[in-house]
């Protein structure tokens, strides 16, 4: 498992009206433990002293330089809204290193870039390498509920002023433009095929970009997407539609069945349902919540946790994990 440092907040900067740009300069005893890639995040721990919780927020500093996270406020979210009302330049939070396979699949190369809100963090970070690396296009399309909310704004000025026409970025604003359909999410794909495409932001924004590439053919195998699971504390939005799974949980010598609701994760439902199950950072970097398949299909997200052998051997990570088809089971050793 890796380990947590405390990183001292160098400044905190107001990023369009409902978030904030946090940044870390890690000590030199440090450097190598927190040496990232771009489009990797970084997992603290914040919120009132009783209630402190993990969350991971997307990196957008170039590699060498400081640590900077983007962090937006949530409705009824516990660590994002306290972390933008509370955090101050001075204080000490505790951060684990870099983690996230959310990176650039080939340097150099065209590419097509979407992003929803606070997705253009990871984003914005593959765009900047794409472009110091040489790519001829680089071409993003970033929504925004209005212009007062969106984020990275002058960063991306800075980018475009550097690389020119290399770079596009088609800014889309709900309040102004309504919300962007899949067949007009098709049109701005359509006009730049064959390159690979990233993708970033709320679950519905994400939905409807799949639906969008999926309509102007784009090949699935070079679609990546960046996925983060709302906290059991925090709301999921969109549940994902009808779809509910009967989730059987065999643990500490009992069976219990629960349901679990569209997009949420295993570890989500069993909490909400009030199964004390083992857990800790809720973001895939810790082994707490570790349990093996018995049963039916899952979908696993990204984590830090398991290899390829952990996988085959049937393990999971609750937290990233969510369920398919009607029924699952898994056993807590």
């Amino acid at each position: 498992m890796k380990k947590a440092h405390e990183l001292r907040l160098g400044d905190v900067i107001p990023q369009g009206s409902d978030a904030v740009l946090l940044r870390f300069q890690p000590d030199a005893g440090l450097a190598e433990d927190f040496r990232f890639e771009p489009g990797q995040y970084l997992t603290l721990a914040a919120g009132p002293v009783d209630a402190r919780q993990w969350r991971c927020y997307s990196l957008t500093s170039a590699p060498g330089a400081p640590l900077d996270v983007l962090v937006r406020r949530v409705r009824g979210g516990l660590v994002s809204n306290w972390l933008c009302d509370h955090a101050r330049p001075g204080d000490s939070l505790t951060v684990l290193p870099p983690a996230g396979h959310f990176t650039l699949r080939r340097e150099g190369e065209p590419v097509l870039l979407f992003a929803g809100g606070s997705g253009i963090a990871p984003i914005f970070s593959l765009a900047r390498q794409a472009l110091e690396k040489g790519a001829p296009r680089v071409s993003i399309f970033y929504a925004n509920r209005s212009r007062a909310s969106a984020m990275l704004v002058r960063e991306l000025e800075d980018l475009q002023t550097r690389h020119g026409e290399r770079l596009e970025v088609r800014y889309w604003h709900d309040d102004e433009d309504g919300l962007p359909s899949a067949g007009q999410l098709a049109a701005f794909a359509t006009a730049r095929a064959d390159r690979d495409v990233y993708l970033c932001g709320p679950e519905p924004f994400m939905r409807g970009v799949d639906e969008g590439l999926a309509q102007a053919g784009f090949d699935a195998s070079r679609i990546y997407r960046e996925e983060f699971d709302s906290a059991p504390d925090e709301p999921a939005g969109d549940a994902g539609g009808e779809r509910l799974t009967q989730l059987t949980v065999q643990f500490g010598g009992n069976t219990t069945t629960l349901p679990v609701h569209g997009k949420e994760s295993l570890l989500a439902a069993m909490l909400n349902a009030g199964l004390a199950v083992p857990y800790a950072c809720k973001a895939g970097e810790c082994a707490s919540c570790m349990c093996r398949l018995v049963s039916g299909e899952v979908e696993r997200l990204n984590n830090a946790v398991l290899d390829e052998d952990d996988v085959a051997d049937g393990w999971l990570v609750a937290c990233r994990t969510r369920a398919l088809g009607d029924t699952l089971e898994v056993r807590f050793p």
